[in-house]
């Protein structure tokens, strides 16, 4: 969402490279530097030549020693899980249909058309839809689908009801408080999609999970779904005045998984759902629409993921999300003091203008419930050659200091201490598509927090400054040379992206800034596929926006 919107020995041993890992990850939890590429990177590398995962292997430690250290009850299934047998479809063979991807203007200056894998991305959307025999689930953020994405929704029951099937088709947005009136229109859909399938039972959801005085909380989540067997996870919120143009694009990406992974994706939709059902209405801690009412007379659909579909093919993936303040039955920070960040940390990274928490530094009941957080920190932490970062920002604006992740940027000045080359990407000040969907970024903000944090650790601002200059790029997004599209507007990021060593990525709807918010990605760690994932957007987008990096010092 827009911020303002609210010498190497090998190893044999698997479990060696594991452990070295996962302590890579536990010494950035605590803040404390990496200690050069030493025996971890070599026994990566080794495990990753056998056909192994150590990258994923090493965040879903991280995730169990985080459930164990914080008394939490695991979430393993729900929340998170790592799956096999999945396919990445496309991946390795010149057509990477799985990359979903809203621009295509890599070195253009004068313009270019993007509506190709535009439209790419919206037949891919209408695919899942009809493919659905069982359940068919879509999430997104309000304003609720409009344009062409609104059309592939009703298209895609279309086709389903042609091919004779007829699913509980399960629409979801999040309530933002930039869109308060979206009622009508949630009907709207609902009704238009039902007509589209008769026999289909269609059930939408517009909703907030906002406790009292404890902050801000709804669906983030960018999924399409179908009978556990494909899931479509993304940044991409389905608003066509964004991204179904090619005037001025937003770029961002997602990932579709066919196979067992694609369970996670609609169970974690189950974790909203019932929420949801539980607690239609308004008042201090939720306001949730439902469509029909009560779900209509085959009830509300709380809890309707199938089981795991068929494996598709050899590839393994990590499902990561998180359910903001949504426990559903599970206990979680019972060890309350786990999690070691000082005061003055907590409360540099806080936001006291305006006064917002931000239970990500610090609330072990919030870490037990959001197994995401530690994810994104443990990929970086695993890192041995480089980091990138591709989000819309990584600090959250407040009127004094930013607020940020305190956990996760001082892993990434902890690999800069330690050689590994950062580079991190955001969007740029002041970007939109229009009046109402904004998308800007602050690099230099971000540069000086990452420097304030690189200081505090290495205890010398000029070693700090040595350091940046040799490992640490940040700069705003550029498709190619020039510095905006045609029509004079800042080109607007949307991506939320970390990759690790070309060897591992995640891609899905999480913010690298503080938020409450639910959120889904998926960890890959596949070959074919990150080779994939450089060529079609990573590389390109370093290469061009390094060359309007912030200065180093």
């Amino acid at each position: 969402m827009p911020p303002m919107s609210y010498g190497d020995r090998v190893l044999s041993s698997r479990s060696k490279t594991l452990a070295l890992l996962a302590a890579a990850f536990a010494a950035a939890a605590l803040g404390l530097a990496a200690c050069g590429d030493g025996d971890g990177s070599a026994s990566a590398r080794r495990a990753a030549a056998d056909g192994g995962t150590p990258y994923i292997d090493a965040v879903a430690t991280a995730i169990r020693q985080m459930e164990q250290s914080t008394g939490s009850d695991t979430s393993e299934g729900v929340l998170w899980e790592v799956t096999t047998g999945n396919s990445l479809p496309g991946a390795g063979t010149g057509d990477p249909r799985f990359l979903a991807r809203t621009s295509e203007c890599w070195g253009r200056t004068q313009g270019c058309d993007s509506s190709g894998v535009q439209q790419r991305l919206v037949d891919q959307i209408r695919r899942i839809v009809a493919s659905g025999e069982t359940l068919v689930d879509v999430s997104s953020l309000s304003a609720i689908a409009d344009g062409g994405f609104r059309q592939a929704l009703i298209d895609g029951a279309a086709d389903g009801a042609q091919a004779g099937r007829a699913p509980t088709i399960r629409l979801l947005w999040g309530r933002s408080p930039a869109t308060p009136f979206s009622d009508g229109v949630l009907e709207r859909l609902q009704a238009d999609v039902q007509a589209a399938n008769p026999r289909a039972t269609v059930v939408a959801a517009l909703m907030t999970n906002t406790p009292l005085f404890n902050g801000y909380s709804w669906n983030h989540s960018k999924i399409v779904a179908a009978d556990s067997s494909v899931a479509l996870a993304m940044g991409i919120n389905l608003w066509s005045r964004s991204y179904l143009q090619s005037d001025n694009p937003i770029t961002d990406v997602g990932v579709e998984v066919d196979g067992p992974a694609a369970a996670n994706a609609q169970r974690f939709l189950d974790v909203l759902w019932r929420f949801s059902c539980a607690n239609t209405g308004f008042n201090f801690s939720y306001n949730i629409t439902i469509v029909p009412k009560d779900g209509g007379p085959g009830g509300c659909p709380g809890t309707r993921a199938p089981d795991p579909g068929p494996a598709r093919g050899g590839t393994t993936v990590l499902a990561v999300g998180r359910a903001g303040y949504i426990a559903d039955g599970r206990v979680t920070g019972r060890n309350a003091d786990s999690v070691r960040i000082d005061s003055a940390d907590r409360k540099d990274s806080g936001c006291n203008l305006p006064p917002l928490p931000n239970p990500m530094n610090g609330d072990a009941v919030w870490d037990g419930n959001n197994p995401s957080d530690t994810a994104l920190r443990a990929l970086v932490a695993t890192a041995q050659r480089k980091v990138v970062i591709s989000q819309q920002d990584l600090i959250f604006p407040c009127a004094i200091d930013p607020s940020y992740d305190v956990r996760l940027v001082d892993a990434l000045v902890g690999k800069v201490a330690a050689g590994v080359p950062v580079t991190v990407v955001v969007s740029n000040e002041g970007a939109a598509a229009n009046l109402s969907e904004q998308y800007g970024g602050n690099p230099r903000v971000t540069r000086d927090l990452l420097m304030r944090r690189l200081t505090k650790l290495v205890g010398s601002p000029q070693r700090a400054a040595e350091l940046a200059c040799a490992n640490l790029v940040v700069a705003p997004f550029r498709f190619s040379d020039a510095a905006t599209w045609p029509n004079g507007k800042s080109p607007g990021h949307h991506a939320k992206v970390i990759a690790v060593d070309d060897a591992a990525f995640y891609v899905g709807s999480q913010n690298a800034y503080p938020n409450q918010l639910q959120e889904f990605g998926w960890i890959i760690e596949d070959p074919a596929a990150v080779a994939d994932f450089r060529s079609a957007y990573l590389d390109p987008m370093v290469e061009y926006s390094t060359k309007a990096a912030v200065p180093c010092r």
